[in-house]
């Protein structure tokens, strides 16, 4: 984790709970983090925003929790506290009632004028949980709470804020509720990505607006692209793509952000030059830019999602021999080596070669650490072998006896992460553990264990 903050192991022996417990008796905050390490956002929130001087700052108000999702008993702590998709934050108040859970993607600056706004609220007993009926019932909320609920992390939600309700006409009532102004542009963009239907429109008018459009600069880049895919009009496509390739290449070129966030926004403008913008005139072509971002970087958190970014960049760029080297070269000195053998594992699997794409997931299995990164990394390898070399019983019998050995290691093998892992394997065909006695009782663990 970043220096500067003190983050506290959340996971073995009840350390969340006494956290918790220190922080009803301070009247401090607390702040969980729930990650592993293999996760590129993860590894960009660590850089990117742990490190921001601002953040480090403000953490020293509040008691700062990690919980990985690999620690003893995380699963099913996390299952406890609706924890699921990494990463996830989720602020706390001292009495332990959730404040809001903040978006991951901003950058350090604006993450830290986010948490300041919670902090500020959550004082005062604001809290997203609050806010939300009060806005949805047609109650006067000030700007403050609309911005809480504009930077509400609606993605990892898992039904804590939201409950029973919808997410996609929820947002859009909260869109509709909202006052002009930049909390309500944002509710605008969450409630386009939840009805999956692009407003033309409002896309082009927000991009006319650099400040607003930076302001939104982690829903653009992550979402954009689909955003536009969305437009049934090929007109209308090409005009928003053309308005918003503009924006990403000052976000490109903008040395005030870092390096992961710069990266990214180079591979948006990839995506939208294959959405209709015209082709941005490069000195140096993609994959030089790409390698002069990597070469400048030393911090491995950083460098991992660096990575990560630069394989999609140049995918999208048609550079899939350029991205596979790219990984076979930086895989002795990635810190979580054995996540990007999934990729090299997919560049195989679109050459047609299932017999490298078997073997990478075998390495990165092999590789994996941690009881539920195993698992998940097990049950992609054994639900590959069924699929792609059914006739090899013995790899399948292998596999199988492995994963049987990793649910055993695991106390929470069927909660959380873990169990949506292992459902997928209730979905392969019948008769596969056909393989041996291993297959079998294997079959038989899962099923129990998923009833359990």
């Amino acid at each position: 984790m970043a220096a500067g903050i003190v983050w506290r192991d959340g996971g073995p022996h009840g350390a969340l709970a006494e956290a918790q417990a220190r922080a009803r008796a301070d009247g401090r905050p607390l702040l969980l983090y729930w990650g592993a390490a293999w996760c590129p956002p993860c590894n960009r929130l660590k850089s990117e925003v742990f490190g921001h001087e601002a953040v480090i700052a403000q953490a020293a108000a509040l008691h700062a929790v990690q919980l990985d999702g690999d620690s003893a008993g995380a699963q099913a702590l996390a299952e406890r506290y609706r924890l699921r998709s990494y990463p996830t934050l989720v602020l706390l108040a001292p009495d332990g009632g959730e404040t809001t859970r903040l978006p991951c993607e901003l950058d350090g600056e604006q993450f830290a004028a986010a948490l300041a706004l919670a902090l500020r609220l959550g004082a005062g007993g604001g809290s997203a949980a609050r806010a939300l009926p009060a806005a949805l019932a047609g109650a006067t909320l000030d700007d403050a709470q609309w911005s809480l609920l504009s930077h509400y992390s609606w993605d990892t939600d898992e039904a804590s804020l939201l409950g029973q309700r919808a997410l996609a006409p929820t947002l859009r009532a909260l869109h509709h509720a909202a006052p002009a102004g930049a909390a309500r542009l944002r509710l605008g963009l969450h409630a386009q990505l939840a009805e999956r239907a692009a407003d033309p429109a409002e896309l082009l008018a927000l991009c006319a607006d650099a400040a607003q459009a930076r302001a939104n600069m982690d829903i653009l880049c992550n979402s954009g692209a689909s955003l536009l895919k969305w437009m049934l009009d090929a007109g209308q496509r090409a005009a928003a793509a053309t308005a918003l390739h503009a924006q990403a290449g000052r976000w490109a070129e903008d040395l005030w952000l870092g390096r992961p966030d710069r990266l990214a926004a180079l591979r948006l403008q990839g995506r939208l030059e294959r959405l209709g913008a015209p082709a941005a005139e490069r000195g140096v072509g993609i994959e030089r830019q790409v390698q002069a971002l990597l070469d400048d970087s030393v911090d491995a958190c950083e460098r991992h999602t660096l990575l990560n970014t630069a394989v999609s960049a140049l995918n999208d760029a048609g550079l899939a021999r350029q991205a596979e080297a790219l990984l076979q070269a930086e895989l002795a000195a990635s810190h979580a080596s054995f996540y990007f053998m999934l990729s090299l594992a997919s560049a195989a699997r679109r050459r047609g070669d299932h017999g490298a794409v078997l073997d990478w997931y075998e390495r990165a299995w092999q590789g994996a650490r941690g009881p539920a990164t195993r698992l998940q990394w097990g049950a992609t390898l054994l639900a590959s072998l069924v699929e792609l070399a059914p006739q090899d019983r013995a790899r399948i019998e292998r596999a199988a006896e492995g994963l049987l050995q990793d649910i055993g290691a695991a106390a929470d093998a069927f909660r959380q992460r873990n169990r949506a892992q292992l459902r997928k394997l209730e979905q392969l065909p019948a008769g596969w553990n056909g393989a041996g006695p291993h297959s079998d009782r294997l079959l038989q663990r899962i099923v129990g264990g998923l009833a359990a």
